[in-house]
């Protein structure tokens, strides 16, 4: 981050590595905008949008909001950017740091519909196939503990479409209400107008970054001949022996391409290699 006047409005990506919304402000403003984005950006600081988002989340009876974008590739999560301006203090660096995004009901449902999620932490714990509450997956289980402890119990969670790019906004609000039940039509709309708003401003002065890796030296020969046996969906044995090496060291070159493309698996891995070869 740049300077101290931006210092609070920043996201926080799944690597880890943590930016400045205004370190990427090379966008013009988009023609058509509404009057909360309007207002938004006529804020002089993040200061002043953090209280101006904070009086439109009260008015509407929410505590907290969370926004990220994504990219994807097919249902997977390829990068995705954590606006943290508006969220629960170190709710984030947390969400983030136990990659909860991986098992989070709301950001699947939302990948998957266009209509808004209204959930309450019980109806997660039973997504998406009606589950009782002790068969539910440990991490999520993690994930509705650590939020019911943060304060967000109940809320809606939506998804938006970036114009002209293939990345995905998702948009949760949240409050302490234990219940999803008081959250009715007229609360719906409003919540929808104020994470269109939002969105909108953070159209124009937020890009999504690169989903190349930061800048490192070219990978070896031997590296690239795994990448490409990779992509042919060769096994561990049948690139050893095709390269005439142990199935050690190929798993030992694998573990580092993983860390540097910053890869889940290896399906991962060859997508996010190829991707990063056609530029």
């Amino acid at each position: 981050m740049k300077s101290s006047e931006c210092a609070e409005e920043s996201y926080v990506m799944l690597d880890g590595r943590q930016r400045c919304i205004a370190d990427l402000a090379s966008k013009p403003l988009l023609a058509a905008r509404s009057a909360v984005a309007n207002e938004l950006s006529g804020a002089r600081t993040p200061a002043q949008r953090r209280l101006l988002i904070s009086a439109m989340l009260g008015a509407i009876g929410f505590d907290w909001l969370c926004y990220w974008r994504l990219a994807r590739a097919g249902d997977l999560i390829t990068r995705a950017l954590y606006v943290r301006e508006y969220a629960a203090p170190g709710w984030p660096d947390r969400y983030v740091a136990q990659r909860y995004i991986e098992v989070d009901p709301r950001i699947a449902f939302a990948c998957r519909y266009e209509w808004p999620l209204v959930w309450d932490l019980t109806s997660l714990a039973q997504a998406p196939y009606g589950k009782p509450a002790q068969s539910v997956e440990p991490r999520l289980r993690h994930l509705l503990d650590d939020a019911h402890e943060a304060g967000m119990r109940s809320g809606i969670t939506f998804g938006l479409a970036s114009p002209s790019s293939p990345h995905q906004s998702v948009i949760n609000f949240s409050c302490a209400n234990l219940s999803r039940h008081w959250i009715g039509d007229r609360v719906i709309g409003q919540a929808y107008a104020l994470g269109l708003a939002l969105h909108e401003y953070l159209l124009s002065h937020a890009a999504m970054p690169d989903d190349a890796p930061p800048r490192a030296k070219p990978i070896s020969q031997v590296q690239r001949r795994i990448l490409s046996a990779l992509t042919q969906g060769m096994s561990d044995r049948q690139i050893a022996d095709q390269l005439q090496m142990s199935t050690h060291n190929v798993d030992y070159h694998l573990r580092l391409l993983k860390k540097r493309y910053g890869a889940q698996n290896r399906v991962h891995l060859a997508y996010l290699a190829g991707q990063h070869d056609a530029r």
